[in-house]
């Protein structure tokens, strides 16, 4: 028979602590969520100088979709953008900036880090829709979340759900 610490695990639950979490607005934060239509935009670039000019006809697209996550999650601008993530009864909810809370769950293409969370969070009542957030939880460089509360929140992700893990 394998000796048990017992009390100290079962006493231990990534959910017992209250998780709110609430965004800052933070230009590095920005900056990453714009990063994949930014390197678009580059390889755009690219190629209309290798000779296929009518590809800068999609410049303003990947342009517009780089302000528009800058907006969305680094200055936390828009009906549609997160403020907060909270958890009331085992489920996560999402604070939008249209004022409504809405039940969400995270889709497994979410990626989480020690520092960084690139969450893809889906309505639990629609399975049209979604929510990119990003959350960067850093000393050296200005996130947009508590470090506490990140870290709540990352242990509930990963091992307080009943959901699909990210392993």
């Amino acid at each position: 028979m394998m000796p048990t610490c017992s009390a100290s695990l079962t006493s231990f639950s990534p959910v017992s602590s209250r998780i709110d979490l609430a965004l800052s607005p933070s230009v590095v934060t920005g900056f990453v969520a714009a990063l994949p239509w930014l390197a678009a935009s580059a390889f755009i670039l690219i190629a209309a100088m290798a000779g296929k000019p009518w590809m800068l006809a999609l410049a303003p697209v990947t342009l517009a979709g780089a302000v528009f996550q800058f907006r969305r999650n680094g200055l936390l601008a828009g009906h549609g953008a997160v403020l907060g993530l909270y958890l009331e009864q085992n489920r996560l909810y999402a604070r939008l900036g249209s004022g409504q809370s809405r039940a969400v769950y995270a889709c497994p293409s979410s990626r989480l880090s020690s520092r960084v969370a690139l969450l893809n969070l889906r309505p639990v009542a629609s399975r049209s829709g979604s929510y990119p957030v990003v959350l960067l939880c850093s000393n050296r460089i200005a996130g947009n979340v508590s470090e506490d509360q990140f870290r709540r929140l990352r242990m509930w992700l990963r091992l307080g759900r009943s959901q699909q893990s990210f392993d």
